[in-house]
């Protein structure tokens, strides 16, 4: 994948400085101002469904026949966000076991800036979420492109480890940023559903044996390109929440946790804490795990294991994002609460 010459000359107009008296204006406006100097160029601002709590300005910038996507951070959760993603991008494109899919994944353009802006290849295709709700009869078209992706980097990186070892880095790492992220969590009734929250992810995991491996930790059908007859991944995107050595299981669960979220309406919160209640995955999920070549119940003694991780990696990631989710009443409302509010009752029957 080669960056166009036309296109590599951009990376000389980094670092892109964000002044403060334009910090109230329109985001094209802005996008305009920061790529000043670049000459004629078409801007188009990507709009995300959480634009109010986004930390970064994202925009396409396309010049002849290239393109990039400009991601420039907004505060300081956005800046540690570009940073963690150029690393991830860098590691990505070091890693000779994942050469057949590297045509996928985005690249860094240009050098590290103190700004903290990144640019970096645009990728072909459309995003599984809209194919979903153009086709939402047959969900299962669309997903199995991408669930047999995970399959395959799971089988090219992966390797089986004991959950409990790893708690550390799955779990702790995320209980931590949570709780910097959700200061109504910290004292009184609510730190209690806190506390029990720990302790269902420790009943969950415990003897429970995952793969660890190259995870993507926001795979959702708004990050995943599709295009071709018959369809195929053309793409993955926002790699922020990557790393080499996550459990893998948890891609799978959280693209199927959207689109089932994309389908119905519902918020994640109220579908995971309706898991955790059952004790089981439904089976409308199970038939779409089946396309990644995961059951939920295999090296697990409690089947909500991954479902429960999965919505972990996601608020924990979305609070490390920006500080503004961890102080949304309708964030915590719907996505949050549910699954404490479970955690607690689950703690409360215990003998």
């Amino acid at each position: 994948m080669k960056t166009p010459a036309k296109m590599s000359s951009l990376s000389g107009l980094l670092p892109l400085y964000f002044p403060r008296a334009l910090a109230g204006l329109d985001d094209r406006l802005r996008a305009h101002w920061l790529m000043r100097g670049a000459g004629r160029g078409d801007i188009t601002v990507v709009r995300r469904p959480s634009l109010p709590e986004a930390g970064l300005l994202v925009f396409e910038l396309r010049r002849g026949a290239g393109s990039l996507v400009v991601k420039h951070p907004r505060n300081e959760a956005g800046a540690d966000v570009t940073a963690r993603e150029r690393d991830v991008l860098q590691e990505l494109e070091a890693d000779s076991r994942l050469a057949p899919w590297r045509p996928l994944l985005p690249r860094v353009v240009g050098s590290s800036q103190p700004a903290g802006t990144l640019a970096q290849s645009r990728l072909p295709g459309v995003p599984a979420e809209r194919l979903i709700l153009d086709t939402p009869e047959d969900p299962s078209a669309v997903a199995a492109p991408a669930m047999q992706l995970l399959a395959d980097l799971r089988a090219a990186t992966g390797r089986r480890r004991k959950a409990a070892d790893r708690v550390p880095a799955w779990c702790e790492s995320q209980l931590t940023a949570l709780s910097a992220g959700m200061p109504r969590y910290r004292s009184g009734r609510r730190a209690a559903e806190f506390e029990a929250l720990r302790h269902r992810l420790d009943a969950a995991l415990a003897g429970a044996v995952l793969t660890e491996g190259w995870t993507h930790g926001d795979y959702h059908p708004g990050n995943v390109l599709l295009g071709g007859d018959p369809l195929q991944v053309t793409g993955v995107f926002d790699w922020s929440s990557g790393r080499a050595d996550g459990p893998c299981e948890i891609d799978a669960y959280s693209f199927v946790l959207a689109l089932r979220s994309t389908l119905t309406g519902r918020p994640l919160g109220g579908l995971v804490a309706e898991t955790l209640r059952a004790g089981r995955v439904p089976d409308a999920d199970r038939a779409l795990l089946a396309l990644a070549g995961l059951d939920p119940d295999h090296g697990v003694a409690d089947p909500v294991a991954i479902p429960l991780l999965s919505w972990l990696w996601h608020v924990a990631n979305n609070v490390r994002k920006s500080p503004r989710f961890g102080r949304s009443y309708g964030w915590l409302t719907h996505t949050v609460a549910p699954v404490l509010d479970e955690c607690a009752r689950w703690a409360g029957a215990r003998p």
